[in-house]
């Protein structure tokens, strides 16, 4: 399976939403299900569907994301022709970083013209899914469209925040697309996925820079969508947006379900990560383990229950977690109690500590802290 196009990628968009988590770390490189970045999802999509040739944008905080691409040998990218390239955050226009997608995409205008692929998938890294390109690519084909958007429909239990929600004909083509919007009701919901002929995408980044506009999907997609033909592909299996830290708890918490586990990790190829040898992990006598997700490295001689443990968390004798995800090298001491906790990497709980957060409300503790 092969499709003729080139990906793009931003690692760091959406940052200002979860900056608490990405103080330290870009949007892409975020850990996720124990041994996981989000940016895997991205990118096992893109080999899956047969894209050899991948453009990750970077903008801040990136060493982490750099260290865990390298390159790009687990997603088959590590190539003499083509293969994965990582563009530093430096605008055309004028000195200093991007201050948006087009200035971006201007940016590495270069590796685009360069390509002999004649179409662009284009993606961020805030939505975790596994998606065969090859299905939107066809169907964007077929549509003879200039532009195809992937979409997902949503019924929201509670009110979802800073949404771009599209108006679809029956014909399949966007009619109207509302920003920023605060949902409450069904609606069809952007992924910032986005399928674009390659000569197009070039015409429409230097008009838009001719004309100094800001913002594409504001300032090209909606300013000019009677001018257009934005075709809208609708994604219809497991998928998840994490723009704040409890979207990104509950995206944890979700593969404790085996069905929505299976169709993540498996339904469309596998989801590659970077490998790390580490040794297996190990339970004491006391340990008791259920519905959880323990990586390697682990030391458990507490109780966890319906967690998620990343790769070298030690839980101390007489511990006991419940409901929680704790990232790398965090480690509890004796009879500590966690309920509903977001613990980053290298946390620290000491003896006789009890912390209890909600559902909706998870409490998270910063990376290197001591509780």
């Amino acid at each position: 399976m092969s499709i003729n196009a080139i990906g793009i990628i931003f690692s760091n968009m959406h940052d200002e939403e979860m900056h608490e988590i990405t103080n330290s770390r870009t949007m892409g490189a975020l850990p996720y299900g124990g041994r996981y970045r989000l940016i895997d999802f991205t990118l096992s999509n893109m080999h899956n569907s047969g894209i050899t040739s991948v453009g990750v944008i970077a903008k801040s905080n990136y060493q982490s994301l750099l260290e865990h691409l390298g390159s790009g040998k687990e997603w088959d990218l590590s190539r003499k022709r083509d293969g994965l390239f990582i563009f530093p955050p430096f605008s055309r226009l004028a000195a200093g970083i991007y201050k948006n997608k087009i200035e971006a995409l201007n940016g590495i205008m270069t590796y685009i013209k360069k390509s002999k692929n004649d179409y662009a998938v284009i993606s961020d890294c805030d939505v975790i899914c596994n998606l065969n390109w090859e299905q939107p690519f066809h169907y964007h084909i077929t549509k003879n469209a200039d532009i195809t958007v992937i979409y997902y429909r949503i019924n929201p239990e509670r009110e979802i925040k800073n949404e771009t929600v599209y108006s679809i004909s029956t014909d399949g083509f966007v009619t109207d697309i509302l920003i920023n919007q605060n949902i409450n009701k069904p609606s069809c919901i952007g992924t910032n996925m986005w399928i674009i002929k390659k000569s197009f995408l070039v015409s429409i980044i230097e008009d838009a820079v001719a004309h100094n506009l800001e913002n594409v999907e504001r300032d090209i997609f909606q300013k000019k969508i009677n001018q257009y033909k934005i075709a809208a592909w609708e994604f219809d299996g497991y998928i998840r947006k994490t723009n704040s830290i409890c979207d990104f708890f509950q995206a944890n918490m979700d593969i404790l379900n085996p069905v929505i586990r299976n169709e993540l990790f498996y339904k469309n190829g596998p989801i590659y990560t970077k490998v790390l040898d580490v040794v297996p992990a190990r339970y004491g006598d006391f340990a008791q383990v259920s519905n959880s997700l323990i990586a390697d490295g682990c030391v458990i001689e507490g109780t966890v229950e319906n967690s998620i443990l990343f790769r070298g968390v030690k839980i101390g004798r007489g511990s006991k977690v419940s409901n929680s995800v704790i990232m790398k090298d965090s480690k509890t001491g004796e009879n500590v109690t966690l309920n509903y906790i977001l613990a980053d990497k290298n946390v620290v709980f000491h003896d006789n500590r009890m912390l209890a957060g909600y559902k909706s409300r998870p409490i998270y503790i910063s990376k290197g802290s001591t509780i």
